[in-house]
């Protein structure tokens, strides 16, 4: 009780002392996770098993970067708009049905829609919807994962599961083959606007430690869900650095009516 007195005396010191604009606040693009390049991971979580996330797939594009995505029926597959700007189907490269990156079943795409309003503003509506040729043929390794109702609430320290192959720490020089995933609470929404206060929209949700930080998302598990009672809340999309403390990882928000509309339009969803 002491300890968590403390960091918070700190915490509330830390902002009546400095103004944010005193920060080193980063630049839009500093925010951006971005997807991980291809020759170069959940930080602070475990080894995980396929079987316990089998909605999670791998896509490199252009045989030059990395990405994350979900399936959500047998023919759709959603996964970041940064992930998908201008990308031809054909150059994708998705696998699904293994905790290996560089196994599993290949998986061709035939659209690729990332939603038309994202990025403006920045970040916001950071969604993507990918199209199969084929129906997927589910296995105990491949399953989609249910979506939640337009409207759902983020409640404000809910845990959260997130999977990926992204980075396991900041300033990682590769990204790992084997899938890890982590637990995250959910940072209530007015606490996250202390740090990404003009780019935080309400299409967005925060995860993770917000004070001692050491767990959350890093490069390469863009586009990756987060799971919440068996459905995929959020989309992991950007944040200041990985696992940093007083700097969440930031989700669009599924449940927000123009991202969730956007799904429904695309998928029949």
């Amino acid at each position: 009780m002491f300890s968590l007195k403390l960091v918070l005396v700190l915490a509330l010191s830390f902002f009546s002392s400095v103004s944010l604009l005193d920060l080193d606040y980063p630049t839009i693009q500093d925010l951006l996770y971005g997807p991980a390049p291809i020759d170069d991971r959940i930080v602070g979580g475990k080894e995980a098993n396929i079987e316990d996330h089998p909605y999670q797939v791998s896509f490199i594009v252009n045989n030059s970067y990395f990405c994350g995505g979900f399936i959500v029926s047998e023919n759709y597959i959603l996964t970041a708009a940064h992930c998908a700007q201008n990308v031809d189907p054909s150059t994708v490269v998705l696998r699904a049905g293994s905790s290996f990156r560089k196994n599993g079943t290949i998986i061709p795409i035939a659209e690729v829609i990332p939603h038309p309003e994202y990025d403006n503003p920045a970040f916001d509506k950071d969604v993507a919807v990918m199209k199969t040729v084929e129906p997927l043929e589910f296995s105990d390794v491949i399953q989609p994962v249910a979506l939640p109702k337009r409207g759902r609430p983020m409640v404000g320290n809910s845990m959260t599961m997130v999977s990926g192959w992204g980075r396991t720490e900041q300033g990682a020089s590769s990204i790992p083959e084997r899938l890890m995933d982590v637990e995250l609470p959910v940072v209530p929404y007015y606490r996250c606007q202390l740090v990404y206060f003009s780019v935080l929209t309400r299409n967005m949700w925060c995860g993770g430690n917000f004070f001692l930080g050491g767990k959350g998302t890093c490069q390469g598990d863009s586009g990756g869900a987060a799971v919440q009672d068996g459905q995929a809340v959020g989309i992991v999309s950007f944040g200041r650095g990985c696992g940093q403390a007083l700097s969440p990882s930031v989700f669009a928000d599924i449940a927000a009516p123009t991202i969730r509309d956007f799904i429904t339009e695309h998928t029949g969803l």
